[in-house]
């Protein structure tokens, strides 16, 4: 089942949008659904006792923009390996 919403996008990023994706429904929902798994992620990770804060991730993200891009391969062994993890079956590509 789906429901129609209206959202509004800065000029810029509607034009990101429709430039890139085409389907803008299905590039917010992709995004959504990310966030949605992150956000899962964190919770299930506080019950064991891990609290990850922004501050936590913008340093992972430092770190790991230092390092060496990995291969489409790797990329595609990673994918696979968080599929395990997924409640939908559609690890983040």
């Amino acid at each position: 089942m789906t429901r129609r919403i209206t959202i509004s996008l800065p000029d810029d990023v509607a034009a990101y949008v429709e430039r890139t994706q085409g389907n803008t429904s299905g590039f917010i929902t992709g995004i959504l659904r990310r966030k949605m798994r992150a956000d899962g992620l964190r919770a299930r990770w506080a019950q064991l006792g891990y609290v990850v804060t922004d501050e936590d991730i913008e340093r992972t993200r430092s770190h790991l923009a230092a390092r060496a891009p990995i291969t489409d391969e790797q990329h595609s062994r990673n994918a696979e390996w968080l599929r395990q993890f997924d409640q939908d079956g559609s690890a983040a590509a």
